[in-house]
């Protein structure tokens, strides 16, 4: 598949997957997200570490699908890779528990995505990267994908940056056409619900940086995910998803969005 070509203002406007390896702490970022970064942290301190909450969650559920017994992971809008020891990919954290599980990592960024392709593909070709637009679901399913066996997809920090509710509801509706019986569906979230001022005005600096993105209330996301019902317990916020980690001592509004898991109907959990 060929990669997209770049746009002409690709160093100079802000991208989202720089400005949220800015935010991780990591190194793929230009001057651009730097300045956007530093202006977003000054309206909300709080934010670099909604960042690494969402990133750690990625690696956790990689981790929770693999023991549910699926062996074929979707990575949609993966963004750059980790090069943190501390903020594990999604293909480490899945080979941790199992060797024998394939992980495709999708993004629509053509330099995202030819980082992945240098840096996640192992050597036993269990990883791929794809470069290919999420709301274009045509693009992503490799032929690694068998449709015959159930998949465990992550949409993480992904719907936020589709505003438009509509595009939004049919990306999910396409997916759960698409999943074999037995697959499963992960999400984080923006949401004002827990920071009202600070996530309306950050709203408002992604808007004239170019970067539009939308939260929604807890009742909006859970809207999204129907009629596939939710993993235990629910949909909560990002850090409180895993009750037995170190993530759930953090404050809830560190978290700044909410997680859940929906599962085919086909297999309640």
């Amino acid at each position: 598949m060929s990669a997209s070509p770049l746009p002409d203002d690709w160093a100079t406007a802000p991208s989202g997957a720089r400005l949220y390896d800015f935010l991780c702490g990591g190194k793929n970022h230009l001057r651009a997200e730097r300045t956007l970064g530093k202006e977003l942290l000054e309206r909300a301190r709080w934010l670099s570490r909604a960042a690494k909450i969402n990133r750690a969650h990625g690696a956790l559920i990689a981790q929770h699908f693999v023991r549910q017994g699926l062996r074929l992971i979707l990575d949609l809008g993966c963004g750059y890779p980790s090069l943190s020891n501390a903020l594990r990919n999604v293909h480490e954290a899945a080979a941790s528990i199992s060797a024998g599980v394939t992980v495709v990592h999708v993004d629509h960024d053509p330099v995202v995505a030819a980082h992945a392709r240098a840096l996640l593909t192992g050597p036993k070709g269990h990883t791929r990267a794809v470069c290919a637009d999420v709301r274009k679901l045509d693009q992503a399913l490799v032929p690694e994908l068998d449709p015959t066996r159930p998949w465990g997809v992550l949409l993480h920090d992904v719907l936020p940056w589709i505003p438009n509710d509509l595009e939004a509801h049919n990306l999910l509706a396409d997916l759960r056409a698409r999943l074999p019986p037995g697959s499963a569906i992960s999400i984080t979230h923006l949401t004002a619900d827990m920071h009202p001022g600070d996530v309306e005005a950050l709203a408002a600096i992604y808007e004239e940086a170019g970067l539009p993105v939308r939260p929604r209330t807890r009742d909006q996301i859970r809207e999204l995910l129907d009629p596939w019902p939710l993993a235990e317990p629910g949909l909560v916020p990002t850090n409180r998803w895993f009750d037995d980690r170190l993530l759930s001592q953090i404050q809830d509004e560190r978290s700044a969005a909410y997680a859940a898991v929906a599962w085919h109907p086909s297999e309640p959990r």
